[in-house]
């Protein structure tokens, strides 16, 4: 297990460094699954559970600096624990959500604690106009950030799995009818949040053209991507076919008043 909990840690080092570093890669869910299903030895059950998980946080996102769940810990927590414990699916979104709920308070507390003490730090440094040391406090907050959330992945994965997995072999059947109700339910509820924050009238037709394309010719999703690829692809050809013409209406247009205006200019009447 000692092995395991050091692999997750590792990963979620590596994970939190790129989303802070130079490159700000955040990683996703479906992309974070497989990884650390690769990682325990489940490749095949991480991409299903970080398909499952990258549904569920799909309509989360950060707005400044106001994040409404770290998805990154939700997605490598409940998928370790899912695959560790042998459960499946339902599992690892029970314990994703609240996961990720409670790991924004760590985040807001390195922000509180760190990041205030690195800003003075930094602040100094500039005022003093030492590059060099603004570059190593600049450095030290992108490697320091990650190792917070790595010692809370191998000491969750030490400690927890074993109750964990005790407490959701021992639940009633009728709550964990209740948890594969829910882990259906999430996805869709993560659907309607991104759908609300895109939603537009122009959106109207193609939603209602993926609904019957399920409901009605029994489309599964690799289907309905296919024939939504395809409808993107035709609208952006026509939107810059569109363009194009306008471009060329509106430069015929400025063409056209410009001949206009130099033909009926009464000073050259008036010359000539």
């Amino acid at each position: 297990m000692i092995v395991q909990a050091l692999s997750v840690a590792a990963a979620t080092y590596v994970i939190k460094f790129f989303g802070m570093s130079f490159a700000n890669l955040q990683l996703r869910p479906i992309l974070i699954g497989p990884i650390i299903g690769l990682i325990l030895g489940d490749f095949t059950q991480g991409i299903i559970i970080g398909t499952s998980l990258g549904a569920v946080f799909l309509g989360g996102f950060g707005v400044g600096g106001s994040l409404p769940s770290d998805t990154d810990m939700g997605a490598i927590v409940g998928t370790s624990f899912a695959i560790l414990a042998g459960n499946d699916v339902k599992s690892a979104v029970a314990l994703a959500v609240p996961v990720g709920l409670l790991s924004i308070f760590v985040y807001n507390l390195i922000k509180i604690v760190w990041h205030n003490a690195v800003v003075a730090i930094a602040d100094n440094a500039v005022a003093q106009h030492n590059d060099k040391r603004y570059e190593h406090i600049h450095y030290a907050a992108i490697i320091f950030f990650g190792i917070p959330y790595a010692i809370i992945s191998f000491t969750t994965i030490m400690i927890g799995v074993e109750p964990i997995s005790q407490l959701m072999n021992s639940l009633p059947e009728v709550v964990n009818n209740f948890l594969s109700i829910a882990s259906k339910l999430l996805p869709a509820m993560g659907f309607g949040m991104l759908l609300k924050s895109l939603w537009d009238k122009d959106l109207v037709p193609y939603f209602f053209s993926g609904f019957a394309l399920a409901a009605y010719f029994g489309l599964d999703t690799m289907g309905i991507a296919l024939v939504g690829t395809i409808l993107a692809v035709l609208y952006g050809y026509n939107f810059l076919q569109k363009q194009t013409q306008d471009k060329k209406i509106a430069e015929a247009t400025t063409s056209s008043r410009t001949y206009l205006v130099e033909a009926e200019d009464p000073d050259d009447d008036f010359f000539n």
